[in-house]
C-alpha cells in the first residue's frame, strides 16, 4: 500500500513526525515550563483532554505533587533542550 506525504502527515501527524526523526514535545517538556502547580494541572487536563496521555498516566501526574514541584520551572520559555545535570 502507498501513501501520499502529505495525507499520511494530516492523519497521523506524532507519527510521521516520529518517523522523519524530529522530537515532538511531551507533557513533561510542557511541565517543565510551568511556573505553579495548578498551571501543571491544566496542562496535564489539557494533555488527557486532548488524547495524548491516559487517564492513569494524568491521574498519576496529577497526585504527585513532588514529582509536579521538581518539574516546575526547571526550563524557560524557548528552550528546547533539556540542561545537562551540570548545568
Amino acid at each position: 500500500m502507498k501513501w501520499e506525504k502529505r495525507k499520511f502527515q494530516r492523519m497521523f501527524p506524532n507519527l510521521f513526525h516520529e518517523l522523519e526523526g524530529r522530537n515532538l514535545p511531551t507533557v513533561l517538556d510542557h511541565l517543565e515550563v510551568c511556573k505553579t502547580v495548578e498551571e501543571a494541572v491544566e496542562v496535564i487536563e489539557f494533555f488527557e483532554k486532548k488524547g495524548e496521555i491516559s487517564t492513569e498516566y494524568a491521574n498519576f501526574l496529577k497526585s504527585n505533587h513532588s514529582l509536579l514541584k521538581s518539574l516546575i520551572g526547571t526550563r524557560e520559555r524557548g528552550e528546547y533542550t533539556r540542561r545537562g545535570l551540570s548545568d
